[in-house]
């Protein structure tokens, strides 16, 4: 056995990490602002509009028309908000079909398509199908200039190893999609569960006006899906919107959920663009029709003479306050060795003076002079105060992939920051993701041009490794047009999880389980009753893994037999102390075919069935 091992990360010690705070200004350029996005203390009518919400979210069955009735109230009243339904869009969804096959070592085909544009994933955790992981895949309608992008979301119920097709989304006209520029959401505690997509896109072959659309889909009860766009107030063929962010307060609020966007946005200025983000509301997620609530003022924006710069934006939740729950990251512009952060409430109003860090940056930590960028957010959703931003990093001589965190909810005045990982031949831009009311994050990368370079690591929020995959995946060279995809799939020791797409943009791959053999004690839980699992995965080529537990101390024997009942190998063989258990059984050196493991103790004995398939 092989006892789970905790390492600390590769952190930097008393490194200078903080250059200054930023406070009720928008700008980076030290210039004065016109309009900016200030805390606004509200009215004694306002906060009983907000009341009244609030009775309402905590309602048995929340009355989603009576929400948007009320937010339409406090729009009228504030002037810095209007809600209305999503846009149209002239798409259209399908059934789906796919084919799937795997690679040597475990790699499994999502999606064989050309072209691949993004790909981003999310695993459901509630109710009787938890566990199950969702991937959205958007690529090259059919390699034409001429014709539009399209999407294909599919899950998988067997933690990545194979995949069912649910929705076909074709995009309109000669939309394209941005690569990289898609997220996503999963709404899940109410009657339904709800998927709410959002991707980028520019007109005209990718040649004409760039916009943020999306789909919201039902998975459960009758299918049934849309297609929208958002409707900015003030929007025209001048404005610029892309690299759309979703998060929601579901961790808070589990059958009333809010949801909350932020995008990337720039716009014709006096002396070039007006680089910025806007923030939109979505206060009715559990619905295919949903309204957003717009907001009026910017979250942060900056004047410079560049045509075009590349501002990357994420969101994240956390429990902390009403007026202090979303940090919101920026890195790209306007100084491009800094990132930047902005705390806001669940309303879009900044966080209390009272709390501090309202606009926190310039923020370079112990190398402030090199550039960073593909910035992205983690959090838990729950009150442990726990936030990873994850960004690339370029010097004059190295391109690597690095870290900041903090555990004081955002405010990142305090930080930790890792070393940097780099390579020769460069990185990609990273994926992170947080594990849902826990205290883990999980990020990614490929170092670019070496196969079998797909990092997966799962660090607390101490800086703790608690994995450290150094080989995902085995089909080709990874793209370095877009970031993997890296979620979490709930296998026992072995939750590593990741989708990516090879060199040349081709294909979809699933990733399911860090490298190695996976040997050793869960966790110290002391089970009720014996049991003898049935082998992850099955079919299997050539390892699986066997879990038993056992609710005493005693000797413990667990056998592999082959079809004709002849003993080939012995996995354990000792006394164990009260615990749930995970066997490894290598089966390189025996052709395909039935076989049986066989657990056995003083009280009790059990045999399950396995198939070998090279």
């Amino acid at each position: 056995m092989i006892l789970p091992v905790l390492v600390y990360a590769q952190e930097v010690p008393n490194a200078f990490n903080y250059t200054g705070t930023l406070k009720n200004t928008c700008r980076t350029d030290g210039k004065p602002d016109s309009n900016p996005n200030s805390f606004n203390q509200e009215s004694a009518e306002i906060k009983n509009l907000e009341k009244k919400m609030l009775y309402i979210r905590t309602s048995g069955n929340p009355d989603q028309s009576g929400i948007i009735e009320i937010q339409k109230q406090i729009d009228a009243i504030t002037k810095q908000s209007v809600t209305m339904p999503g846009g149209y869009y002239p798409g259209k969804i399908y059934p789906a079909r796919i084919n799937e096959y795997t690679d040597a070592i475990g790699n499994f085909a999502v999606l064989t398509k050309n072209n691949i544009k993004c790909i981003t994933t999310v695993t459901e955790y509630t109710g009787t199908t938890a566990g199950r992981i969702w991937t959205v895949v958007g690529y090259e309608g059919n390699g034409s200039v001429s014709t539009p992008d399209s999407l294909m979301v599919l899950y998988s119920t067997d933690n990545g190893s194979s995949w069912i097709p649910y929705t076909y989304i074709a995009l309109a006209g000669t939309d394209k999609i941005n690569y990289g520029d898609i997220d996503a959401e999963l709404i899940e505690g109410g009657t339904n569960k709800y998927l709410h997509i959002l991707f980028g896109l520019r007109a005209n072959g990718g040649t004409g006006k760039w916009f943020t659309a999306g789909s919201s889909i039902q998975l459960t009860g009758t299918f049934g899906g849309t297609l929208w766009s958002f409707a900015w107030p003030g929007d025209d063929a001048t404005k610029r919107y892309y690299c759309p962010r979703i998060t929601s307060d579901i961790t808070a609020w589990p059958t009333a959920p809010w949801v909350y966007i932020a995008v990337s946005f720039d716009s014709a200025g006096a002396t070039g663009r007006v680089n910025t983000q806007k923030f939109v509301q979505l206060n009715t997620p559990n619905t295919i029709s949903p309204y957003f609530t717009y907001k009026a003022n910017k979250i942060y924006w900056v004047s410079n003479t560049e045509t075009e710069q590349n501002l990357y934006t994420d969101i994240a939740y956390f429990q902390r306050s009403f007026y202090d729950s979303l940090v919101i990251s920026f890195c790209g512009v306007y100084d491009s060795t800094k990132v930047y952060f902005s705390k806001m409430s669940g309303n879009g109003l900044l966080a209390s003076p009272v709390n501090p860090g309202q606009y926190m940056g310039p923020i370079g930590g112990s190398e402030p002079n090199y550039v960073k960028y593909g910035g992205r957010l983690s959090s838990n959703g729950n009150s442990n105060g726990s936030i990873f931003f994850i960004f690339n990093q370029k010097s004059p001589t190295t391109d690597g992939i690095k870290y900041f965190r903090t555990n004081n909810f955002g405010d990142f005045n305090a930080i930790y920051q890792s070393v940097i990982w780099t390579a020769s031949s460069g990185v990609s831009l990273p994926g992170i993701t947080g594990v849902r009311n826990a205290n883990t994050h999980r990020f990614g990368f490929f170092f670019k041009g070496v196969t079998d370079s797909l990092k997966y690591i799962s660090v607390n929020s101490d800086g703790i490794f608690l994995s450290n995959s150094q080989k995902m995946n085995s089909i080709d060279n990874a793209t370095a047009s877009f970031a993997p995809a890296i979620g979490l799939r709930f296998v026992l020791s072995d939750s590593c999880f990741a989708l990516y797409s090879s060199l040349s943009q081709a294909d979809i791959w699933s990733a399911p389980g860090c490298s190695g053999i996976v040997s050793g004690i869960y966790n110290n839980r002391t089970p009720v009753n014996y049991s003898l699992k049935q082998n992850y995965p099955n079919p299997f080529n050539p390892t699986t893994n066997i879990r038993y537990e056992i609710p005493k101390s005693e000797f413990v024997k667990l056998v592999i037999y082959d079809v004709l009942g002849r003993e080939i190998e012995t996995l354990v063989n000792e006394k164990l102390s009260a615990g749930t258990y995970i066997a490894a059984f290598n089966a390189s050196k025996y052709s395909s075919g039935i076989y049986f493991y066989k657990m056995e103790t003083e009280s009790f004995s059990d045999t399950k069935k396995m198939l070998l398939i090279k």
